[in-house]
């Protein structure tokens, strides 16, 4: 099959194009750690804030935009959980997020949200940057 050119064959530490920088990511594509799970613990005023906002549909163009890390399969949420929270709260399965997608593993989200201001994690490693 002298006809057919190989594909180049692509590197496992680089990301689709396309797929990192700021873009909208729906609900489902998102994963939270069991570690930043804190079910519970979201301030109500901005909670409920955040629900009116989904149910208003305004919520796609809530900022700062949420980060996250894209490990080459999953996105890993690492900031503005309640907002993610008030979508499972309300069954909005099809909620879209502006997000700042990076590279980086689960462990990099967990690092990345024990730096943020409030979290009882803010003590933790912090060799992550939070840019």
């Amino acid at each position: 099959m002298s006809g057919h050119s190989r594909l180049p064959a692509r590197s496992p530490a680089r990301l689709p194009a396309g797929v990192l920088g700021l873009d909208y990511l729906k609900f489902l594509q998102l994963s939270v750690s069991d570690e930043l799970a804190c079910e519970g613990s979201f301030d109500d005023a901005v909670l409920k804030d955040a629900m009116a906002a989904i149910r208003s549909g305004s919520m796609r163009a809530a900022q700062p935009a949420m980060k996250v890390f894209f490990d080459g399969c999953q996105f890993w949420l690492a900031s503005h959980f309640h907002r993610y929270e008030a979508a499972r709260r309300l069954g909005a399965r099809h909620q879209e997020f502006w997000c700042a997608i990076q590279p980086g593993p689960k462990d990099h989200a967990v690092r990345y949200a024990s730096r943020l201001p409030g979290n009882p994690r803010s003590r933790r490693d912090r060799s992550v940057p939070a840019d």
